[in-house]
């Protein structure tokens, strides 16, 4: 029987204008310049800006592109994001991880570890006995948890915004997949903070077309 893994729905288009309207409002809140949003998808992402008297702009990433594969290849002294990791994956599957928002606040015996692991074989995931999680073990020198990774993902999506905004970027609006649970929401606000953002909201996917 073939193995299947909880993904995400077809997420319909986010309202970028009244989510522009609640960038704006927040940004009254950040001590900042800027404010940053993150459209956090299973397979891609999106990145915005707000500044001062300048309208919602989409970030466009290095290939001149609106959306980014959520995609990352981790070398010994390198780490790849977007579309230049997804060049890698058949030359280093190992090392190229994707969907794996899916082990967010997953403990080590939940069914969709043995799901994910099973979709992935290429992947060696290892038990993290304090944290009764698993990690992503690279090589034998590298390991990073889910909620790493993510953050990596986070600091790429800041550093395209604030290439973008010509300026420092350090607080952010994150848009998650509405079946996220607490523990998937904590783990994505703790890999904003090992990404040094202040999220200063974190909104459900059709929270933010509903606007």
């Amino acid at each position: 029987m073939a193995v299947k893994v909880r993904r995400q729905r077809p997420r319909r288009r986010v309202c970028w204008a009244l989510v522009a309207v609640l960038l704006a409002d927040l940004l009254a809140l950040s001590d900042t310049l800027a404010v940053m949003s993150v459209d956090l998808g299973s397979e891609s992402m999106k990145v915005a800006i707000v500044k001062p008297g300048v309208p919602m702009e989409i970030v466009l990433n290095k290939e001149s592109r609106r959306k980014t594969p959520v995609i990352v290849t981790l070398k010994e002294n390198e780490r790849f994001f977007g579309d230049s990791a997804a060049s890698m994956a058949i030359k280093n599957p190992k090392a190229t991880l994707r969907y794996f928002q899916h082990l967010l606040g997953k403990q080590a015996d939940n069914p969709h570890v043995a799901l994910y692991q099973a979709r992935f074989p290429e992947h060696e995931l290892t038990f993290d006995p304090q944290r009764q999680t698993v990690h992503f073990q690279i090589s034998s020198q590298l390991q990073f948890s889910p909620e790493e990774v993510l953050g990596m993902v986070l600091n790429y999506s800041r550093s395209l915004a604030e290439d973008f905004a010509e300026q420092p970027i350090k607080d952010a609006v994150i848009t998650v997949p509405v079946f996220f649970n607490q523990a998937e929401r904590r783990a994505v606000l703790q890999a904003a903070r090992m990404a040094g953002l202040k999220v200063l909201q974190l909104i459900n996917d059709n929270t933010a077309t509903a606007l």
